[in-house]
C-alpha cells in the first residue's frame, strides 16, 4: 500500500502537466514561439502564472489560477475515489500536490524545426527528490504509531488504515518540500507542432507532456 501511495501521488502531479499540454496556439509559429508556448504551459502549471503575449487556446484573462485549479481538482478528484481518501486527505494531499508543483525547476532550451512545420523543443530538467527515504521514514512513524496505540490503530477499517497512513505519508513529503533537494539536470525533447484536426492550432499533445510530467520528479524512493 505504502509504494501504492507514491506511485498514486507521482501519476497525480505528472498528468496535471500531461493534460494541459492540449492548449494550443493558432498561427504559424516561429522556434520562439514553439519555445515561448512550452514554457508558458510549463509556467502556468507549476506557478500558476506565465508571459501573458503567449496566446493559449481557452484561456481567459485574468483566469488563469482558475484553469490551474481545475485541472488539479479534476486528478484529486481521480485519486481520491481510487484511494477512498476522506475529505480532510485530499485537501492535504491536494495542498502538497501545489508545493511540490512550485518547486519543480526546468529551463526551456533550443527549438530545433522540423518537417511538418513544428519544432522539437529541448527542456532541461532537474527532477524533484520527493520520495527518496520515504518508505523507511514512514516504516518509523508506524512502528511508533502502532507501539504507542496498537488498539486504535488495529480497530480502524481499511479505509481509515489508508487515510492514516495516507495522512502521514503527506506531512513527511511535506517537510521534504521544506528544504527540496534535486536530481542532476536531465534533457527532455517534447515536439510542438500543428494539432490534428485543428487546422492552424499549434501546440504539444498530451503525450509529449506527459513525458515533461514524469521527469519533473524523481522517481527514486518509489
Amino acid at each position: 500500500m505504502k509504494k501504492g501511495i507514491g506511485r498514486l501521488a507521482l501519476l497525480a502531479l505528472m498528468m496535471v502537466i500531461a493534460v494541459t499540454m492540449l492548449t494550443g496556439c493558432a498561427k504559424k509559429p516561429g522556434p520562439e514561439d514553439a519555445q515561448a508556448y512550452v514554457k508558458a504551459v510549463l509556467d502556468l502549471m507549476c506557478t500558476g502564472d506565465y508571459d501573458h503575449s503567449v496566446k493559449l487556446a481557452d484561456i481567459e484573462e485574468g483566469k488563469e489560477s482558475e484553469v490551474r485549479d481545475n485541472f488539479i481538482n479534476e486528478m484529486m478528484s481521480e485519486v481520491s475515489a481510487q484511494s477512498n481518501l476522506n475529505e480532510e486527505v485530499t485537501a492535504a494531499f491536494r495542498d502538497f500536490m501545489m508545493n511540490a508543483l512550485e518547486k519543480a525547476k526546468y529551463t526551456v532550451g533550443e527549438a530545433v524545426a522540423t518537417e511538418d512545420d513544428g519544432f522539437d523543443v529541448t527542456v532541461s530538467v532537474e527532477p524533484l527528490q520527493i520520495f527518496t527515504g520515504i518508505e523507511e521514514e514512514l516504516n518509523t512513524v508506524l512502528e511508533e504509531k502502532v507501539a504507542s496505540e496498537p488498539d486504535k490503530i488495529l480497530a480502524m477499517s481499511e479505509d481509515e488504515q489508508t487515510n492514516y497512513v495516507m495522512g502521514i505519508v503527506i506531512e513527511l513529503l511535506n517537510k521534504k518540500l521544506e528544504d527540496p533537494k534535486y536530481d542532476p539536470a536531465e534533457e527532455v525533447v517534447v515536439h510542438y507542432g500543428p494539432m490534428e484536426g485543428q487546422k492552424g492550432v499549434y501546440g504539444c499533445t498530451e503525450a509529449e507532456g506527459e513525458k515533461l510530467g514524469a521527469k519533473l520528479f524523481s522517481t527514486e524512493g518509489l
